[in-house]
């Protein structure tokens, strides 16, 4: 073999070598990386299932009780939650947008799932060509039995029918399958036949048949969860999810989706902020035509902003709308009320009550209203029969205060006595019911008058009552009222402002007469000394000198310098004034009728007297009839579930500015206002409580108007109205650092 043909014969064998070298180099590194693909795959399959079952173990209940057939109940962190699923079973003939399912959608504790199918055009027309075969079998089994009711209603289907499938055919309309499902959980069965009730009853208000998934609770409850699958049940071929099936159209179903309104806006009303969802403006109007009442409760935990939204509200509603508001002002700010700065910058009158002040408002001021009628116009009456019912209210608060009331046996007596000397003492005065001249006398003439005519008569007053109160005390032949006597004498003492008698004959003594008898009465022959009777509480003694202009846009009766104890009893007697002079005063005329609020602050102080409340309830009504609006706050909404009256305070209102409440109070917000989980959660976050450092949000609140719900944040103007609205003294501090910089 030459040299050449070896040398050729190596080089063949080294390439031989060489390439099985770099294949089994190849192959070995497609193997490796094979490998290691399959480990990282199987590495990530363990991982996925460590995390799916801790998810399980997060997401999933410890057990199911499935065995019940109209229910099934989930075992879980050591509770039972009863569950019930529910499917419509017939559906109206016709479908609103927005309005037939939104109600079922949005029931509190009810969470609902749609399933809806598309129907390809050919199966929605052999569908319908079935169904117009199948009528027209009808039709001629009805004609040979000579049914003509059977004929006509036939032959409306068949019409009906064929213009479905007109509209099928051409491509203007389609099909589909759709499923409904809601979800009811409960703590207990009894609350859950409850919500089921009150849910089948809702159903029907929309002509909506609903049933239970009888014995298929749990694979229904599958099914609403978020898996996108109808779960099945059943044993061999027979499989039902429990569902039933509704053929509806393109127009149907677009009815379905749960379609709600965020705006909230009021035609007539003032800017009050911003939407919380959209941003939008929210503007308020308690007269707005939607309103079938006028009164306003604001409720909130303090510092999160419902004096400053009252505030704030008023304010625009004089400016933009020309309202006027009378407020009782409760809280103190410096030695004057919150609300004393608002009426100086309306140009408006304070009047402050408190010991020492001259000040007075009188518990029997009486008033004639103004009536009116279609047919008779305008006239007066005089209702003086209410009012000695009113003042007997009056008189009761006055003795017991702001405590409950008293046995049942003992305020019938005080009741009783109180009301025989009020019906006296305006007999006296030549007061009658019905005669609104009673109310005037011919001026003298000459004198220190300065004016002829008629003028109102001088009104009953404490002294006058305390004066008969000790006649009828002496002339007393009843035992049981001896110990009612004397509570009414001992409680009213301190209300008197000035009065002078002899115990012993009952005679009365003026400041002069008392001063040149030298204290003592000579009834008997070594004289008796006279009382001498000076309350420190009688800023309730003598003629009102309160005047309620009705030039004038705001006036405010700041009884915030009163004793703690003192101010829930003046509240409710600065109520009674303001319901004379003011609520009764405004016309019933509709070309006469103004609009007009009232402000009360701090109501929640006097809801632990049924007096009181009633009193509360009676202004409240006194108010909606003379269309007059009644702005209440308290510091949380559940001090309305003290007793069924302030309940109806709550119900009878026509808007509840909800600020920021108690986690505790959840469970009752929420059944208060009929108002979803979302919407109560979302309620417990607002802003504005200095405990969670959120005071930067003050101002959010929930607003439940007629039904509807938004969520707003109240906006004020920091150089017009801050001087009024701010009670934070560092705030103010700075607004007044920086106007005298």
């Amino acid at each position: 073999m030459s040299v050449k043909a070896v040398l050729v014969l190596a080089m063949g064998m080294a390439g031989i070598v060489l390439i099985s070298v770099t294949v089994a180099v190849l192959v070995s590194r497609y193997i490796n990386k094979k490998k290691q693909k399959k480990e990282e795959k199987d590495e990530g399959s363990s991982m996925l299932k460590r995390r799916v079952s801790s998810a399980r173990e997060i997401v999933a209940p410890d057990g199911v009780n499935p065995n019940p057939l109209s229910y099934f109940v989930l075992h879980d962190a050591g509770h039972d939650i009863y569950v019930r699923c529910f499917t419509i079973d017939m559906l109206p003939k016709r479908t609103a947008f927005a309005v037939t399912f939104s109600t079922l959608f949005n029931y509190g504790r009810i969470s609902s799932s749609v399933f809806i199918e598309p129907l390809p055009e050919s199966r929605a027309a052999h569908m319908l060509d079935s169904a117009i075969v199948e009528i027209e079998a009808n039709i001629i089994n009805a004609e040979k039995n000579y049914d003509r009711n059977m004929i006509r209603k036939m032959n409306g289907k068949l019409k009906e029918t064929e213009g479905w499938a007109e509209r099928i055919e051409t491509g203007e309309n389609s099909l589909y399958h759709v499923y409904f499902l809601f979800t009811l959980q409960a703590q207990s069965l009894e609350e859950l036949n409850y919500e089921s009730d009150a849910f089948r009853n809702l159903a029907k208000e929309k002509q909506i048949t609903i049933s239970a998934c009888y014995g298929v609770h749990p694979e229904a409850y599958l099914s609403g969860m978020p898996l996108n699958r109808r779960f099945r049940a059943g044993v061999g071929p027979i499989r039902t999810a429990g569902l039933k099936c509704h053929t509806m159209d393109k127009l149907s179903v677009c009815s379905i989706f749960n379609h709600t309104q965020t705006d909230f806006i009021h035609e007539n009303g003032v800017v009050l902020g911003r939407n919380m969802s959209s941003w939008k403006p929210v503007t308020y109007d308690c007269y707005d035509a939607s309103h079938n009442g006028y009164n306003v409760i604001f409720c909130g935990m303090t510092g999160t902003g419902k004096s400053a939204t009252m505030k704030i509200l008023a304010s625009r509603y004089i400016s933009k709308n020309g309202y006027r508001f009378v407020a009782i002002d409760s809280q103190a700010r410096g030695n004057r009320g919150e609300y004393a700065m608002m009426a100086d910058v309306q140009c408006g009158i304070n009047y402050q009550i408190k010991v020492g002040s001259h000040v007075i408002l009188n518990p029997f001021e009486l008033r004639e209203e103004e009536e009116w009628s279609e047919l008779d116009g305008d006239n007066l009456v005089l209702r003086l029969k209410d009012k000695v019912e009113d003042a007997k209210g009056n008189l009761m608060i006055l003795v017991q205060g702001n405590k409950g009331e008293a046995d049942f046996e003992m305020t019938t007596y005080l009741g009783r006595i109180i009301t025989d000397i009020i019906v006296e003492l305006y007999e006296e005065c030549g007061i009658e019911d019905g005669r609104v001249d009673s109310l005037f006398e011919d001026a003298p003439e000459g004198g220190n008058t300065h004016f002829t005519g008629r003028r109102r008569k001088r009104l009953p007053t404490m002294s006058s009552f305390y004066r008969k109160l000790l006649i009828h005390e002496r002339k007393n032949s009843v035992e049981e009222h001896r110990k009612a006597y004397r509570i009414l004498l001992d409680s009213l003492k301190e209300r008197v402002r000035e009065l002078y008698y002899c115990p012993g004959c009952l005679k009365f003594y003026s400041r002069e007469e008392y001063s040149k008898a030298g204290s003592i009465c000579r009834c008997v022959p070594d004289g008796r000394k006279i009382r001498k009777i000076c309350g420190v509480k009688s800023y309730f003694d003598g003629q009102s000198n309160v005047m309620i202009d009705r030039n004038v846009k705001f006036t405010n009766i700041d009884i915030s310098q009163l004793p703690d104890e003192e101010r829930p009893v003046a509240r409710l007697i600065a109520l009674s004034f303001v319901t004379e002079h003011y609520i009764k005063r405004n016309a019933v005329n509709p070309k006469k009728t103004e609009y007009m609020g009232v402000i009360c602050d701090e109501l929640h102080e006097n809801f632990q007297s049924l007096a009181a409340v009633r009193k509360l309830d009676y202004v409240a009504r006194t108010s909606r009839k003379r269309l007059v609006s009644l702005w209440t706050a308290t510091q949380a909404l559940k001090d309305y579930k003290r007793m069924p009256e302030t309940e109806a305070l709550l119900k009878q209102s026509a808007t509840k500015f909800v600020f920021k409440q108690d986690y505790q109070d959840k469970a009752w917000v929420k059944e208060a206002l009929n108002l979803t989980n979302g919407q109560v959660d979302r309620i417990l976050e607002l802003g504005g409580d200095p405990s969670d450092r959120s005071e930067e949000r003050k101002g959010e609140v929930c607003i439940v108007d007629n039904g509807k719900v938004c969520f707003c944040k109240v906006d004020y103007l920091k150089s017009a109205e801050a001087v009024f609205v701010e009670t934070d003294a560092r705030i103010l501090q700075k607004i007044y650092g920086k106007a005298t910089g």
